[in-house]
């Protein structure tokens, strides 16, 4: 016998200002979405003491653009990928800590994934 499980459907309303947020980088209007309870559960593995530092980074970054929209994300990843841009992991980390404070209501514990 094989035990089998469904996900209930829920319908997420992605112009909802709950789940939305607009915020500006260099002038440039952007769009994050609420992460899911599973988007989160892997940011928390991917900053975990027991993952190194490099993992850690790209743990970060994965998770940003994961929650952007389309627009916004390849102009994130556009950015970063740019070696002569100077947007990089410092940016994304204060972005990434004022946006779990919007979703959370509280203030958030830094992330532990500046470089050296």
């Amino acid at each position: 016998m094989v035990k089998e499980f469904n996900t209930a459907l829920r319908a997420v309303d992605e112009g909802d200002d709950a789940y939305t947020l607009k915020f500006k980088v260099d002038g440039r209007e952007l769009t994050a979405y609420k992460p899911s309870d599973g988007q989160l559960a892997m940011l928390m593995v991917a900053v975990s003491k027991h993952v190194s530092q490099s993992t850690q980074i790209a743990g970060v970054i994965d998770f940003f653009v994961s929650v952007m929209d389309n627009t916004s994300h390849g102009y994130i990843v556009d950015r970063l990928m740019d070696r002569e841009d100077m947007f990089g992991i410092e940016e994304v980390q204060a972005i990434m800590e004022w946006m779990v404070e919007e979703w959370t209501g509280r203030p958030s514990q830094p992330l532990s994934v500046s470089t050296q």
